[in-house]
Order: C-alpha cells, then structure tokens, then sequence
C-alpha cells in the first residue's frame, strides 16, 4: 500500500477516533496497524502527525493490538524506529511518545516479562536514559525524555512491584545528584520502589528481624517475578504486614526518609501528595520508624490551601490516628474543613470535596465502624451553624450542606438540634416557593431531591412530615406536569421507608386529590399527568381503589375523550386500569371496571385502545385473579422474567416497544460522498448578491460596511447519499432518512437536520446540499448521525464517517465591481491597508519553494485562477475573501526556479492554514 500523507493521516486518525469499532468494521485492524507502523518509519510525514498516529496505539491498544504475539511484533518494530532516529531536537517529543506506546503495548498485551525480548530490551533502555544525570552528555534539551523515561519506569513498578527493588542504590544515587527539573520524576520513581521493596522483604521476613540495610544498598539486575504472590497493601485498614528490624539497620532508612520529606518543599502538590502516600506506606510497614518523622511536614500541611496537601493530612491521620495527632490537631482540623467549605476563593468542586471529607473524616477513636458516612464525635451543631443552606447556593451545595446538618441535628439533642430542624424545614419551604412559580427545571428537581433528604432524616417528626404532605399537595394542585416527580419521590421513600406510613398516606392523598376533582375543573391537558399518578397508586395494595374506577368512568362518560380518540389518553388510561386488574381487592371494583372497559371497547373512537379495551374485559370476566395476575406479568421471551410485561399491550409491551425503539447498528452503512465542484459560496439572497455585484469605488470603510451588511455567506456542500461497502439485504431499502450534523466547534452557525426521502441500492444516489454559514474562516469537520427506517417498519441510527472541511473550500473571490478594473484598484487600497503595524491585527508573510517555471504557473491557474485580479510583468495579484470578512492577498512570482509568495492578511490565525494548503498544493504538484 502506497504511503499516506500528513492530510489523509490527520483524517484517519480523527475519523478513527470518533468511532474506533466502526472505523476497524470497515479497515481490518492487522492492516490497518500494517499501514500504520510502515507510515511510522516514513521520513514524509512530519513528527506531529507521527505522534497523532502514536497515541492511537496509546489510546486504543486493546483493539490495535488484540493479542500477545501483535502486541511483541508491534513493540519491536517501534524500539527499531526508536533506536534508527537521530539526536535532533526537534524528534524529543516523538520519541517521549514511542516509549510511552511501547510501555502501553507491553502493558496491555501482557508481554512484560522475562521471556519477551522487547520487554528486556524496554527496560534496560529506560535505565540507560535516565542514567544521564544532570544531562551532561546528551545536554538540557534531553531532559523530556529522560523525565518521560523516569515515569515510564515509575508505571512499570506500579503494575509489577518489585520489579526495580535491587537497584535501590542505583535509583537512590541518581536521585541524590540529580539538580535539574527532573529531581521530581527521580524522587516519585525511587520512593514507590522503596515502598514496594520493603513490602516485598515484610512479605517474605514476616516480623521477624529482616535485611533491610543489604536491601537498601543492592544494585542487581530486575526482578521480573516480584509481583508472582505480592499482597495488596492497605495500610489504613489496619494491615498485618510489617517488619521489626533493629534501630541499626533503620537509621539509615529513617536518613534516607528525612531527606525526601525535605525534598518534598521543591515539588508540586500532587507530586507531594503522592510521595507522602509512599513515604505512609513505609512508615506503616516498618514498625520501628516513629509516625513524628512526619511532624514537620504537618506544621507547613496545616496552613495548606491546596487539596492535595491538605489530602495528604487526612491520609496520614486515617493510617497514625492517635501516634501522631492530638486530641486538639483532630479539633483544628475539623474547624479547618468547615472553613474551607465555605472559603469564597475555592471552587464549587473543592468545597464539595471538603464537605465530604466531614463525612468520611478519619477519627482517632472512631465509634462506628461503618466505612460509610459518619460524623466525627468533635462536629458540633455550633460548629457546623455557618453551613446552613441557602437559596443563593449553588444546587449541590444546597444539598450537601443539608445532608449534613441533617446528620448533625439528628445525631445531637437538645433546644439547638430541634431549631435546626425546623430552619432546614423552613428552607425547604423556601425552595417550594420557587417552584411554585416555575423557576426552572433544575431548582425543581434540587427540591424534591431536598424533600428527599429531609424524608430520610426525619420522618419521625410528625408535625413537619403533615406539613410537608401538605405543602406537595398544595404544589401538585397547581402544577401537575410535576407528576413524574412525585412518582419518583414516592418510589423512592418506599425503598427507604420500608416499614414507613408516609410514602402510602402520599399517595392517597394524591389520589383523593385527583378523584375530587370537579369535571368543569379538570383540564385535558393535565388529565394525562392524573392518570400517571392513579396508576402508580393502583399498585399500592393497600389503597381502596373504587374511587379511582368511578373517577375514570365519570371522565369517560362527561367528556369528549372518546370521541377525540386520543391514542395517548387512552393509553394511559388503559394503564391504570391494568394496575386496577392486579389489585388484591378487585372483586370490590369488579363491576365498575368491567363496565368501564365495556364502554371503551364501544366508544372510543381509536380501534387499537377498542381492541385492548376488549382484551382486558375478556381477561376480567373469564379468568381468575392469579391467573391474570400471571397472564398480566408474562414474559414475551420463553425462560425469562422481565419487569416489564405484556400486560402493557401498548407503549408497555414488548412486540411493540421494538417497534418504537431506534435500533443501534454495529457498521456503518453509510457515507457522504463529495460531488465533483463541491463547494460554492454566495451571499444568502439574490437580492444581497446583486447589491454586492453593483458595487462602485468606495472608500475601504465604506467596503467593509457592505461586508458587514451581507456577512451571512452561506457555503453549500454537496454529497452523494452512498451505501458504504457490502450491506445486507434488509438494508438494500431505506425511508425517511434524517441527517443529523452536529458541529464540533464554534466557527459555524448551527446545521438543521436534512431529511433524504429514500435510498435503494439499485438506484442512482440522492444528492445531499449542506448549507454552513461561516463565524470564522478555519478548517473544521462534521460529525453526521442518520436515522431511517427499513422496510419491515423498525427504525435504524447510525454514524457516518465525519466530514472534513477544508480550507480551500472557504476562499471566495473579492467582489466584481463596475466599471472593469475596479478589483484590481480593490486589491491596491487593500494591500497598503493590511500592512501591519502596531494599531491593526494585520501580519504578512513570505512563502518560498523550489519549481520549475511551469509548474508555478500550473499551481496558480489550477487552484487560483478564481481569485486572480491581474497578471503583469510576470507577477499574479491574488485577492481572496474568506467569510464573513477576512482577506488573503498575494503577490507571487518566479525567479531562478524559486517560487515566491508574499502575502498581506487581517487575520493573522490564517497565516498556518494558507501555509500548509501551500505547501501541499507544491509538494503535490
């Protein structure tokens, strides 16, 4: 297969992206990754487009590299490619990424062992780089590499522990001379397989006395099968594992501790954080090592506004507790959490964090052992008074403070407990006014998320309980669309209230509601939300459900619903009858029900809710309640109990929910096909363009006004609608085809869906017009969605590869004014306007390549012929107009076979994008 270049490269690449199994459906993987490591070794391609193509392997190796025996090959071909690059600069970053594709192939397929060549080869190589301390042989622009080395390593010793533990005093020794940026990386690399070494040697010592001074000071070769029967270490969950050497064999470890704490000063607070973690974990391990090693990081961690830091605090607290926090560090702590959640300087997220870490806080004697949340003993009701709720938080802190007030105020007695209680009350009633008066969707739903709360904490209260009953009835009566809601809210207090009254008396009182409802009163368009709530409540056994039969007959026989044939309606109203069927005590509704069936298999106007309606009188009158309780909750599938039953013979059963579903397709059986002559852009009016084209002389101001006026150019593309690749039969026949195009950045005004009638497979292919209207002149693409249906009635998405947008296709010619020659008068006024200085946006560049005369003026008739204003003395004037009001002006020329393009622009962004659509229209050629 013939070599890409860095376009078609930067299209696959994206387009596989988007869809990695539908892109390998069409491409097979094993020549994809052929094509993909040959076009590696390519000097052709630039190095960014090589690292986009690297970070598929990096992102996707699982489906590149499916199997052991690919995953060596592919390793070996890319520490070939590795080992042949030069010493450029300009190749660091390349290579940063080879490693890090050759360390996630390793990984992922399993082949980092001592049987694989390449993993050997890997490892060692990894060794040799970061053995360049300080970079005194390769110099300063090697150190991203030897840091990219340095993490390589660290993520090997993560997935196999043990694997550097005999070169300790190898790593240890680079860490200590390493001076430069990079000390960070050597640190974090030599304090994680410290950690893992010593767990290795308590793993295998057990309490006993161990060599820990000969393990610090080993420098052997890797050990490869470290991780056979390593342990997972939990060192805050109270874990046996640990060593007692004597106090000489740890005075050199403790020195060695001592120093990477002081280093700790130099890093960044993640690095920190993590180095803590490890330093914790030794500490825990080697019992004769104090916790107050690490009392001089806690006066500097106390004071901290960073997470990390601060996370390193309670780390250190959950494994030591009580060896290295006082009573009186456990109650600062606290007093610094509640502070920090309300710090206006913090982000939502961080102050969200450090309510949690109120929940979940690591207590030196905690009472409960739960591991979910708890509350420290020391978090008292005035201490936590600042954190009431309020209607000027956002929404999740809103119910994160009040779910722990609610734990405070329940787990505290007295006057201040029972106060609180009913100021989250009166919050809650504050939230209620709001969405009484219809705010919007997300302050409703933080209120009944807050009811909630509320229930779960204090259903106990009675009088505030009465009161909230109220309140959502009062709510309900005036906003029935709220309805979904209310079920949910009903649902779920059932769950959490298992033996409670108040989720039943709430939905009675809801039904209650509905059924008192006077016909003059009862609207249509809430009828629907009613009939939700009744159905919900017909499966409560418990509550009578005569009232709710009557309530239905009287709608059916005193309004015009069966008339109108409401498919809908009748639906839901079949819903509730089906609960009604299963209720315990239908026999008390018998008759009701059966009358009302009866009437609906007569008069309602829609045949299908007649024929169900019939149905469900059939079952009513000839079979007894367990079977139709069992004929009601049959699974369609032989063998198989779903919650969802046939006894919905509507929108609720199976045969027809398949039919209503949009069916997801593995492959691609689609694609736009661009039109020769694709591209074409025209103000959007006839009347826009014949002003434009009418155009005299005219100061520039005056010239960028009329822009200005008519800055709505549309670009139209046109497509052939193509199958892609072989299809099977049922497929060969598609109606009402509905293109989606979703933009995948700003530079467009939004796409309107296009609707193709039909596509066969016999029959010559639709054109598809997709009209775009520019915001900004750059290169983009499309992602496209179809959905459509097949000829047996069921309904198909499925993704189309993107549409790439090219910068070529935006160029416009500057507008054709009269009298003759007045483009080329244009071109001067814009050419001495663009020139930049210091009060304009303006920039100019110059743009060279070597070709023959011939082949110049080919490149310019060939791609810019449409935009040329004049030609004289061997130099073209190219003027080109990218919408809504952005110019590209060139003057280009030959001289001794050098092709020289000087260019004006007053966007000085699209200086990169004209550069390359140069160079690739020269190299092409």
């Amino acid at each position: 297969m013939s070599l890409r270049n860095n376009v078609s490269w930067t299209k696959n690449v994206s387009s596989f992206c988007y869809n990695p199994k539908s892109y390998l459906s069409n491409t097979a993987a094993e020549s994809f990754l052929d094509e993909l490591l040959k076009d590696l070794k390519s000097e052709s391609l630039n190095d960014q487009t090589k690292i986009s193509m690297l970070n598929l392997l990096i992102e996707f190796p699982t489906l590149l590299c499916p199997d052991k025996t690919t995953g060596e090959i592919t390793t070996e071909i890319l520490m070939n490619i590795f080992q042949q690059m030069s010493t450029s600069i300009k190749s660091i970053s390349l290579k940063c990424h080879l490693l890090l594709a050759v360390e996630t192939i390793l990984i992922i397929t399993d082949n980092f062992n001592w049987n694989c060549k390449a993993a050997q080869e890997f490892a060692s190589l990894l060794m040799h780089i970061i053995s360049d301390i300080n970079d005194k042989k390769q110099g300063a622009a090697n150190r991203p590499l030897r840091v990219t080395a340095c993490e390589c390593l660290r993520e090997l010793e993560n997935c196999y522990p043990g694997l550097l533990s005999q070169r300790l005093e190898q790593l240890y020794s680079m860490q200590q001379q390493e001076i430069t940026s990079a000390h960070q990386s050597y640190t974090l690399l030599y304090s994680i397989t410290l950690k893992d070494a010593i767990q290795l040697l308590a793993q295998k010592e057990g309490p006993s006395q161990g060599t820990l001074k000969q393990m610090l000071m080993s420098n052997g070769s890797f050990v490869w099968n470290a991780t056979k029967d390593m342990r997972e270490l939990h060192p805050a969950s109270g874990e046996q594992l640990f060593l007692l050497p004597s106090n000489n064999e740890t005075k050199e470890l403790k020195s060695i501790l001592a120093l990477l704490l002081e280093d700790s000063y130099l890093f960044t607070a993640v690095c920190q954080n993590t180095l803590f973690w490890q330093i914790i974990q030794i500490v825990a391990l080697v019992r004769t090592i104090s916790p107050v090693i690490f009392k001089s990081q806690l006066v500097r961690l106390f004071g901290t506004k960073d997470i990390s830091c601060f996370h390193s605090i309670l780390q250190m607290k959950a494994v030591f507790t009580d060896s290295l926090f006082t009573a009186e560090d456990e109650h600062f702590l606290l007093q610094r959490l509640v502070g920090m959640t309300q710090h206006p300087l913090l982000f939502t997220p961080v102050k969200l964090f450090y309510l949690d870490c109120l929940l979940h806080f690591p207590e030196n004697r905690p009472l409960n052992s739960n591991p979910g949340e708890n509350l420290p003993v020391l978090l008292t009701v005035q201490m936590t008074s600042s954190l009431f709720p309020n209607i000027f938080n956002d929404y999740s802190t809103m119910l994160c403070r009040q779910n722990l007030l609610s734990m405070v105020y329940l787990e505290n007695e007295g006057f201040h407990a029972e106060r609180g209680i009913g100021y989250l009350f009166e919050h809650l009633l504050s939230l209620y006014s709001m969405v009484d008066k219809k705010v919007d969707r997300e302050v409703t739903a933080t209120f009944f998320r807050a009811v909630y709360l509320f229930v779960q904490y204090f259903h106990f209260c009675e009088q505030h309980m009465d009161n909230l009953r109220e309140s959502l009835l009062d709510l309900y009566k005036r906003n029935s669309c709220l309805a979904p809601y209310f079920i949910n809210l009903i649902n779920q207090t059932q769950i959490l209230l298992e033996f409670q009254t108040w989720p039943i008396s709430l939905s009675k009182a809801l039904q209650k509601q509905i059924v008192d409802l006077r016909m003059d009163r009862l609207s249509m368009n809430n009828l629907h939300w009613h009939l939700k709530i009744l159905s919900k409540v017909a499966q409560e056994n418990t509550i009578p459900q005569r009232s709710t039969v009557e309530f239905l007959r009287h709608v059916v026989l005193h309004s015009d619903l069966c008339q109108k044939g409401d498919w809908g309606l009748g639906n839901a109203l079949l819903s509730v009858c089906k609960y009604v069927l299963q209720h315990e005590h239908l026999d008390i509704v018998f008759m009701d029900l059966a009358n009302l069936l009866q009437y609906l298999m007569h008069h309602f106007e829609d045949i299908d809710i007649k024929d169900h309606s019939r149905l469900y009188y059939i079952l009513l009158t000839n079979v007894s309640s367990e079977k139709l309780w069992k004929i009601l909750n049959m699974s369609p599938t032989s063998g198989q109990t779903k919650a969802r039953s046939l006894s919905s013979i509507m929108t609720e059963s199976e045969n027809f929910s398949t039919l209503l579903t949009i069916h997801n397709t593995e492959k691609t059986l689609l694609q736009l096909c661009p039109v020769l002559d694709n591209a074409n852009i025209f103000p959007p009016s006839e009347e826009a363009s014949r002003e434009e084209s009418t155009i005299t002389e005219c100061s520039l101001q005056d010239y960028y006004q009329q822009l200005a006026d008519h800055r709505a150019f549309l670009l139209t593309l046109k497509y052939h609608l193509i199958f892609k690749g072989d299809i099977e039969e049922k497929y060969h026949k598609l109606f009402c085809i509905v293109l989606q195009f979703d933009l995948t950045d700003s530079h467009y005004e939004p796409i309107g869906d296009i609707n193709v009638p039909c596509l066969y497979n016999d029959r010559n292919p639709p054109v598809v017009t997709v009209n775009l209207v520019p915001k900004d002149p750059y290169p983009s693409f499309l992602l496209v969605n179809a959905t459509y249906s097949t000829h047996d009635g069921l309904t198909y998405h499925t993704r189309l590869d993107p549409l790439h947008l090219t910068f070529p296709e935006l160029f416009v010619p500057l507008p054709a004014y009269s009298p003759m020659g007045a483009r080329c008068h244009l071109f001067g006024k814009l050419w001495d306007a663009l020139k930049p200085d210091d009060h304009n946006h303006c920039a100019e560049s110059i743009f060279c390549y070597k070709m023959s005369e011939s082949s110049f003026h080919n490149i310019v008739q060939s791609h810019f012929s449409r935009f040329l204003v004049s030609y004289h003395d061997q130099e073209y004037k190219i003027g080109i107009l990218l919408p809504p009001q952005f110019h590209i002006l060139m003057q280009a020329c030959i001289s001794k076979d050098i092709a020289r393009f000087e260019i004006r622009t007053d966007n000085w962004k699209l200086l990169l994008h004209l550069n390359t659509h140069l160079l690739h229209v020269s190299c092409n050629d």
